[in-house]
């Protein structure tokens, strides 16, 4: 009986990771893209693409389009660099997604290409469409 307390607890924890943004506010639909974006630049700004891609790489691709969406094209531009650069294979999203799931994307350890990555943080911190979101 308590195994099974153990693993219903475990299961509503980790369902309830999958509705919460890193500051545990509650996500919905309509603002997953925003709170993206945020993660996106929280990542970056403390610890460069390389972190951003280890700690939430998986979400890479809809931050691109929340990006796009939302006329941050130069940024958007700055990450779609930084996917090909830990992408050289050219993998299918969903291969790549998981990789970066399983920690198994072996450019990220790369020195070459750890420093062009490098080179995107400094792009990215010179903010070329603004502020990101409206927060």
């Amino acid at each position: 009986m308590k195994i099974n307390l153990f693993i219903l607890f475990l299961l509503i924890t980790s369902l309830n990771c999958f509705s919460q943004n890193s500051f545990g506010k509650e996500i919905n639909k309509n603002s997953k893209p925003i709170a993206d974006i945020e993660e996106l630049e929280m990542e970056v700004n403390n610890g460069g693409f390389n972190q951003y891609f280890f700690n939430c790489g998986k979400n890479c691709f809809e931050t691109l389009k929340a990006l796009k969406r939302n006329g941050k094209i130069k940024t958007a531009k700055i990450l779609e660099n930084a996917i090909s650069l830990i992408n050289p294979k050219k993998l299918s999203n969903n291969i790549l997604i998981e990789k970066l799931q399983n920690q198994e994307v072996e450019e990220l350890d790369n020195e070459k290409i750890n420093a062009s990555l490098d080179q995107l943080d400094l792009e990215f911190y010179k903010y070329p469409d603004g502020k990101l979101t409206h927060n």
